[in-house]
C-alpha cells in the first residue's frame, strides 16, 4: 500500500518497478516515484547510472579537449594523447560504476 507525502492525496496499492529483492506482502520499503513508478534503491540501478553517465562524458571531454587544443593552435591537432584521454575516462567510468555499486549493495545489505 502506498501513502502519499500530501494528505490529499489518496492511499493505493503499487507495485515497485524492478525490485531490488523479494519482500514479503505487507512489508514496508522506502521507493522513490518517478513517473508514476515506484522505485526501490539498489546497487545495481546506482552503479549503471553512474557508468552510462560517465560514458556519455568520456567521448565529450576529449573531444572539447582537442578542439581546444586545436583553437588554442590555430591547427588541427593530430596528437593522440586525447584518445588516452578518451580511453581514460571510458575506465575510470567502469570502474566507479562498479565500485559505487558494490557499496550501495554492501550498505544496503548491512544497513537496510
Amino acid at each position: 500500500m502506498y501513502t502519499p507525502r500530501a494528505a490529499r492525496e489518496p492511499r493505493r496499492e503499487i507495485t515497485p518497478e524492478k525490485a531490488a529483492g523479494k519482500h514479503a506482502p505487507g512489508s514496508t520499503l522506502d521507493v522513490r516515484m518517478a513517473g508514476g513508478r515506484a522505485h526501490e534503491l539498489s546497487g545495481d540501478a546506482l552503479g549503471t547510472l553512474v557508468t552510462v553517465t560517465g560514458l556519455m562524458f568520456g567521448p565529450f571531454l576529449a573531444l572539447s579537449l582537442s578542439f581546444r587544443s586545436s583553437a588554442r593552435h590555430g591547427t588541427w591537432s593530430h596528437n593522440g594523447d586525447y584518445v588516452l584521454v578518451f580511453i581514460a575516462a571510458v575506465m575510470a567510468a567502469l570502474v566507479l560504476g562498479l565500485l559505487v555499486g558494490i557499496t550501495v549493495a554492501i550498505d544496503l545489505a548491512l544497513f537496510g
